[in-house]
């Protein structure tokens, strides 16, 4: 498959998923404004989507006014957005990172590592709170928020992958599948045990769960960061580039 029908199978399989979501989806002149009354407090799912560039003052003001009411600000774009845009974001006060999703190409993952068994999807919650503080500090809706995550999660085919030693969760990864695609959602590893191969060793194992769901598995990274090129060993290639900003509500 080329990479350009490889995109447009992506664009027509991860875009539609959150607008299904969303109770709330209308236009506006650079994109859409997704809303989920039902879930306001998971910021992913109340954001304004860029389908071109925009300015950093106007994105600002148009999150201000598609997201009123929510204590976060949300903008996502489906395009490259010019490094200029995402530094006066940073700027301003703006969590700004450009993303790449990747396409796993099927080259063959690493055999698993003993300690890598599934589990249920609250049985990682002590990681996902320090992620969570660990990216975004502390806010005053930790609760509510991973409620919410974890209704939508639900929504499609997901899975928890988790290293554990000691009885003791110390990483994971989280595969969700639907509409015939799997994608690699989450990968955390407790800061502590970073570096061993244990973050290489959840991804292979995800990539073994989303392929037997799905014949194509994605999965996003940073476009900048190292996580990308530990992907591109293990067998994922770059193909759409997006991006994110936020703000998250105070503290």
């Amino acid at each position: 498959m080329s990479d350009v029908m490889a995109e447009e199978r992506f664009r027509r399989w991860h875009l539609p998923w959150k607008e299904r979501v969303c109770e709330e989806v209308r236009t506006f002149s650079h994109g859409m404004v997704l809303r989920s009354p039902r879930h306001p407090d998971f910021w992913e799912y109340n954001c304004i989507r860029l389908d071109r560039p925009m300015e950093a003052s106007e994105m600002i003001a148009a999150a201000d006014r598609a997201l009123a009411g929510c204590a976060h600000r949300l903008a996502e774009w489906t395009v490259p957005m010019p490094d200029g845009v995402v530094r006066e974001l940073r700027e301003r006060g703006w969590m700004a990172t450009p993303l790449i999703f990747m396409l796993y190409d099927g080259h063959p993952v690493p055999e698993d590592r003993g300690e890598l068994v599934e589990v249920d999807y609250d049985a990682v919650r002590e990681l996902r709170d320090i992620w969570h503080r660990e990216d975004f500090g502390e806010h005053t809706e930790t609760e509510t928020f991973h409620a919410q995550a974890r209704e939508v999660a639900e929504l499609a085919d997901v899975r928890m992958i988790a290293a554990v030693h000691e009885g003791r969760p110390i990483g994971f990864a989280q595969v969700e599948t639907h509409d015939g695609g799997s994608e690699v959602t989450q990968m955390f590893v407790r800061p502590e045990r970073r570096g061993a191969g244990l973050g290489a060793a959840l991804t292979a194992h995800a990539i073994r769960a989303g392929t037997e769901a799905a014949p194509e598995v994605w999965i996003c990274a940073e476009r900048d960061d190292r996580p990308r090129r530990l992907y591109e060993r293990l067998g994922f290639r770059a193909l759409v580039e997006t991006g994110s900003a936020i703000l998250p509500p105070p503290p």
